[in-house]
C-alpha cells in the first residue's frame, strides 16, 4: 500500500517568503507615500498647537501683572503692536512675570495689526490698560476653531467684519 500523495507536475503559487517580501515592499512604499502627502499638515498643526500654548503662557503672565498693578501693560493708546520681545508688553512682563516672551517660530513680515495679512505669522497685542487682546495668526485655518478672534468680547472695536485674517486668527483676552 502506497501512502504517498501523487506529485503534481505543474505546481503553481507563491512561497511564504515571496509573499512576505511583497507585503514588506508594499507597506514600505505606502508609508513613504503617506509621509510625503501630509508632511506639511502635521508640522503646521504642531506649530499651531505651540502658538496656542504660547498665548496661554503670556496670558498667565498678563494676569500676574494685573494682580500687582490693577491694569494690563498698555500697547500705546490701545493700538495693535507686534510681539517682538522688545515691545511695551514684553518689557513689562519679562523677566518678572515670565522668563522670556515666546515668539512665533515662523514670524514673518512686520505687521502689527492682527486684522491684516494672514500669510504672515506673528503674535499681536492690543490693550488700553483695562482690557487686552492677544492673537496669533495660525497656519491651518481650522486651528483657530477653539477661540476665533471675532468671538472675543472686545473684538468688535478691533477689526470690522470680513477681515482677511478671519479664518486664521486665534485670540485670547482678559477673563
Amino acid at each position: 500500500m502506497n501512502l504517498r500523495l501523487p506529485k503534481l507536475k505543474n505546481e503553481s503559487g507563491f512561497t511564504l517568503i515571496e509573499l512576505l517580501v511583497v507585503v514588506i515592499v508594499i507597506s514600505a512604499l505606502s508609508g513613504i507615500v503617506v509621509s510625503m502627502i501630509n508632511t506639511g499638515g502635521f508640522r503646521d498643526k504642531a506649530r499651531d498647537a505651540q502658538r496656542i500654548a504660547d498665548l496661554k503662557q503670556v496670558q498667565t503672565a498678563l494676569e500676574l501683572y494685573f494682580s500687582d498693578f490693577r491694569q494690563y501693560p498698555d500697547s500705546g493708546s490701545g493700538a495693535w503692536i507686534r510681539v517682538t520681545g522688545s515691545d511695551n508688553m514684553s518689557t513689562a512682563l519679562a523677566p518678572i512675570y515670565i522668563n522670556t516672551i515666546p515668539l512665533d517660530s515662523e514670524a514673518t513680515g512686520t505687521d502689527s495689526d492682527a486684522c491684516n495679512n494672514p500669510e504672515n505669522s506673528r503674535y499681536n497685542y492690543r490693550s488700553d490698560g483695562n482690557d487686552y487682546i492677544l492673537t496669533a495668526i495660525m497656519s491651518v485655518d481650522t486651528s483657530n476653531d477653539e477661540s476665533t478672534c471675532d468671538a472675543l468680547n472686545t473684538w468688535g472695536s478691533a477689526c470690522s467684519g470680513g477681515y482677511p485674517t478671519q479664518d486664521f486668527c486665534y485670540g485670547v483676552e482678559n477673563p
